[in-house]
């Protein structure tokens, strides 16, 4: 998968084989499923004002892109983005949505830290994340030639 890929490059990762490496991977597949199919409100508003805040008019076109394609970079940035600022009851009321695929808050969070986390150092070693993921994203399985 992309997304790790581009964090393992970042070396972000908890130890490969660890719980928490599980965990990472576990909550990686389930949170795009959150935020691709899940129906709850408070989740998908989440997402919506993520994308709008980084890109206003567009965010309509972001965010059909992630749901037909899975991850993209703009998304998991967006969504890092969001939780940064976000205050703790606009958090709290994902719980529900996120309970749904078997996730928590603290999965989501701790997800979105990883991403910060990734993009940071991607960014001191003269990188850019959105160009590292999607070069990740372009040799997996799958991936339009």
């Amino acid at each position: 998968m992309a997304v790790l890929a581009t964090l393992q490059q970042a070396e972000v990762l908890p130890p490969e084989g660890t719980r928490e490496a599980d965990r990472v991977i576990q909550t990686v597949i389930q949170l795009q499923s959150v935020f691709a199919k899940g129906t709850d409100s408070s989740i998908q508003e989440f997402a919506r004002r993520a994308l709008a805040d980084k890109h206003g008019e567009q965010a309509a076109t972001s965010l059909q892109q992630f749901r037909t394609s899975g991850w993209t970079a703009d998304m998991l940035e967006a969504l890092a983005d969001a939780d940064l600022k976000a205050q703790l009851d606009e958090r709290e009321q994902l719980t529900a949505g996120l309970r749904q695929f078997n996730l928590s808050l603290d999965d989501f969070r701790k997800f979105m830290q990883l991403v910060r986390d990734g993009r940071s150092a991607l960014t001191a070693q003269g990188l850019v994340f959105d160009e590292v993921y999607t070069h990740h994203r372009s040799t997996m399985p799958g991936a339009a030639r």
